[in-house]
Parts: structure tokens; sequence; C-alpha cells
């Protein structure tokens, strides 16, 4: 089922979905029950309306934020771990996630270099455009779309290959680049890193996925077929764009984003650079003097 059902149960996995799978809704939440109490994969965003999305999924099941005694993070963004902040005041439970993240759950203020705000920020100046982008606050944008971020008091590192127990459930920690740290921008892994873990996770020969954002998608390989297709599309609009001649970066980066100039900014300097860096190194485009353009190959 590719639909979002509110809450679901999967064989004592009890699974809080968010209203909708796009940002700044909160993720999915996972709840896992046991005889101490209950472990949460994820708590969903800050703000408001993250804390009563928590608090409801949690009454949902009848359970009771003082008996959360573990927390794992998929990634330090404030969609997955904003609500830490309410969930401190009232308990104290242990917090793990992958030790690349460890720095941005404990310092949020480090996703300003995750999220590549300073690359956005260069493009912007070298682009001339009318706008002053150097004032942009990452943390000030993340308040203004109700999606607040907060830290974790402690957190336990866990790494690649891990097998985590929770209840009666064991997870292997497999690391998947290419969103975080960031989007796929080009301190996440970019492009390169994105296309690598969707091929990673097609090799495990999974069938079902219970994924962050969303309903429950029942073809696994269906839907990683999909998010690759809809990735080197995007490459295919910026090879079209090049075949009518050299584009400046920021030219480039509004052919990619027609729709929307708010992304034009961020998340489409570092999404366009992540595009831009993959072609370069498949030999596609050559930079010379500010310009981009396709090679003879």
């Amino acid at each position: 089922m590719d639909s979002i059902e509110g809450f679901a149960d999967l064989n004592g996995l009890k699974v809080i979905f968010a209203a909708g799978p796009l940002w700044p809704n909160p993720a999915n939440i996972f709840a896992i029950p046991d005889g101490r109490g209950f472990t949460m994969i994820d708590v969903g965003s800050g703000g408001a309306t993250g804390r009563e999305y928590l608090l409801n999924g949690l009454n949902h099941w009848g359970l009771q934020l003082r008996d959360l005694h573990t927390v794992v993070l998929s990634h330090a963004h404030p969609d997955h771990m904003g609500a830490m902040k309410y969930v401190l005041e009232k308990v104290h439970p242990r917090v793990l996630i992958h030790r690349l993240d460890v720095v941005s759950a404990l310092e949020p203020r480090h996703l300003t270099e995750t999220f590549d705000i300073p690359l956005a920020k260069d493009c912007w100046a070298v682009s001339g455009r009318a706008e002053d982008r150097s004032n942009f606050d990452l943390f000030a944008f993340f308040d203004d779309f109700g999606c607040s971020m907060s830290a974790a008091e402690s957190v336990e590192a866990v790494t690649e290959g891990e097998t985590v127990q929770l209840g009666d459930f064991f997870f292997e920690i497999v690391h998947t680049p290419g969103h975080s740290p960031a989007w796929y921008t080009p301190s996440s892994g970019g492009l390169i890193g994105y296309m690598e873990s969707l091929d990673r996770m097609e090799s495990l020969g999974a069938r079902t996925i219970v994924p962050a954002h969303g309903g429950i998608i029942a073809d696994a390989v269906a839907a990683i077929q999909k998010i690759r297709g809809k990735l080197l599309k995007r490459e295919g609009f910026l090879r079209t764009a090049l075949q009518e001649g050299s584009k400046t970066f920021m030219e480039l980066n509004e052919w990619l984003f027609p729709q929307s100039p708010l992304l034009h900014f961020f998340p489409g300097c570092g999404i366009t650079e992540s595009h831009l860096i993959k072609m370069e190194r498949d030999g596609a485009i050559r930079r010379e003097d500010g310009r981009i353009s396709l090679t003879s190959r």
C-alpha cells in the first residue's frame, strides 16, 4: 500500500504516519513497546504542530512519554528530531544516531555547513542577483515553516554494520549517504552518494519499504527505480539546457527549478551543484570562466 493511513501495527512496530509526505511535515514516527516501556525511531519535528503530532500519536497507541527509554534517530534533521525539545521536558532517554550525525545532533548549528548554506551564499553572490541572501539563517527558515530544530543532550554513536535490538526487533545499521547530513547537496555525498545508496538498497533484496516519509511501499524495487529515474531525468534537463549552448551556474539552477524561484537559493544551489559534480566526474561537462558547457564526448 502506498497511501498514508494514519497508523499501522506491523507485527508490533507501531507506525505513526505524518499528515503528508513532504517537508515541512514531520517524519513518520515508529514506536516499539517492550517490558520496560518503549523505544521510538525518530521523534518528529519541533514547533507546535510537531508536539501535537508526537503526543497524539503516542496517545493513539496508549503510550506515555515518561515510559520512553530509547530513541534511535535516523539522522539529525529538524523533521526527524526537532521534537527532542519536548521529549527532554518529560524524560531523558538513551539516544542512538549514526556517528556522522553526532555533531549535528548535539550542535544543530552545524547543519548550516552540512546543508551547504555557505555554498549557496557564494553561488548567489557570484550570480549578481538583486536579492541579498548573505544574512540567510537556516534555523529561522526552519522556524518560519513550523519545523523547528532542537538538540539532543547526549547521544551514542552507531556505525555501519552494527545490529541494534529494539524490543523483539533486530535492526542492522545500513549507511546510505546522499540525503544526510543534508539533502543531496555536496556535503551529504551529493548525487553520486545518492545514486550509490539507491544501488545498495536495491541490492538488499527488500520487498517492502517502511519509509520516514509517506505510506508503506509494497514494491521496493519499483520505488527505488522510480527515484533513480527522477534523478536521471533532472540530469537530462541540464543536458538539454547545455545543448543550446554554455550556461552559468545560476542559469542551470533556474532551468532545473523553473516552477519555484523560492528554491533557487535553497536547496536549489546545493542540488544543482551535486548534479554538476556527477556530470563533471562522468566527463559530460567542463567549467571554464564561470560558464558550463557540454564536452564533445
